[in-house]
C-alpha cells in the first residue's frame, strides 16, 4: 500500500517531535535512535528512512521551523502592507517563539554547535534555504513599492540576515532576563539598525567607496607587481644566459 505524501509528512513530524522531547529528556548522546523510534510508534527500519542520523533529524526539525514560520506569516491579515523592518522583525519573533517550547533542546545545539564543536556551523547554516529565500522575497517586494532603493549585491544580504538571525538565537539561548526581555530589546535596537542603513543608501555609496579603491588602488598594485614579477623574470634569463653561455 503506497503511503501519500501527507501521512508521510505526519510520520515525520512525529518522529521529530519524539526526538526533540527524548532528547531534552536524555541528552543528544544519549538519546538513541531505537529509543526515539519507539516513542514515535514506528519501526526501526522506518526511523532510518526518514532520518539516518540524530544530526539529520537535527537539521531536519530548523527546517521544519522555518515551515511554520513562513506558514504563521502568511496567515497573518495585511500582512502584504507591514514595512520591510515589520515584516522582517515579525519573522524573527516568530521563529524565536517557535523555538521557545522546545528551549532546551536548542540550548543543546547551541552548546554543540558554538562549543564542543560537534555538529558543524556549517550544516547548520545548510538549514537556511526557505528562511532566505522569505527573506529575498520581502526586500523584493520592498524595492518594488520604493520602500528602500535596490541595494549592491542583493543576492547576498538574506544570507547576511540569516548570520544576523544564529547571533540572536545564541543571544536568546543566554539570555536569563523575565519574559527574554533582553532579547526582545536587542531584536528591537539592532533591527533599529538595520532599517535605517537599508533606507540610509549606506550600502550603496559603501560599494562606491570600496569599487573607487579597488579600481584605483588595488589594481592598480596588481599591475606595479606584475609589471615587477616581469622585470625579475627577465633579470633571471638573462643570469641564466650569463651562466649558461
Amino acid at each position: 500500500m503506497k503511503i501519500s505524501q501527507e501521512n508521510k509528512e505526519l510520520t515525520k513530524i512525529k518522529i521529530l517531535e519524539a526526538g526533540v522531547a527524548l532528547i531534552i529528556e536524555k541528552g543528544f548522546k544519549a538519546a538513541s535512535m531505537r529509543e526515539i523510534a519507539q516513542k514515535a510508534g514506528v519501526s526501526n527500519p522506518t526511523i532510518y528512512n526518514y532520518f539516518p542520523t540524530k544530526e539529520e533529524m537535527l537539521y531536519a526539525y530548523i527546517e521544519w521551523k522555518h515551515q511554520q514560520a513562513r506558514t504563521i506569516l502568511e496567515a497573518i491579515e495585511g500582512f502584504h502592507t507591514y514595512s520591510l523592518r515589520e515584516q522582517l522583525q515579525t519573522l524573527v519573533e516568530t521563529e524565536i517563539e517557535l523555538y521557545l517550547e522546545d528551549r532546551e533542546f536548542i540550548i543543546q545545539i547551541s552548546e554543540m554547535v558554538f562549543h564542543s564543536s560537534s555538529i558543524k556551523l556549517e550544516s547548520i547554516y545548510a538549514t537556511n534555504r526557505l528562511f532566505t529565500e522569505t527573506i529575498a522575497e520581502m526586500m523584493a517586494i520592498a524595492i518594488d513599492a520604493g520602500e528602500i532603493e535596490k541595494p549592491p549585491f542583493e543576492e547576498f544580504l538574506p544570507k547576511i540576515f540569516w548570520d544576523y538571525f544564529v547571533i540572536v538565537v545564541a543571544y536568546w539561548v543566554k539570555d536569563d532576563t523575565p519574559a527574554f526581555e533582553n532579547t526582545t530589546q536587542f531584536i528591537d535596537h539592532s533591527m533599529g539598525i538595520i532599517e535605517a542603513i537599508l533606507k540610509s543608501n549606506l550600502l550603496n555609496k559603501a560599494s562606491d567607496l570600496g569599487m573607487f579603491l579597488f579600481k584605483n588602488h588595488f589594481l592598480s598594485a596588481i599591475t606595479r607587481f606584475s609589471t615587477k614579477q616581469s622585470r625579475f623574470t627577465k633579470i633571471k634569463r638573462k643570469l641564466g644566459d650569463v651562466f649558461h653561455g
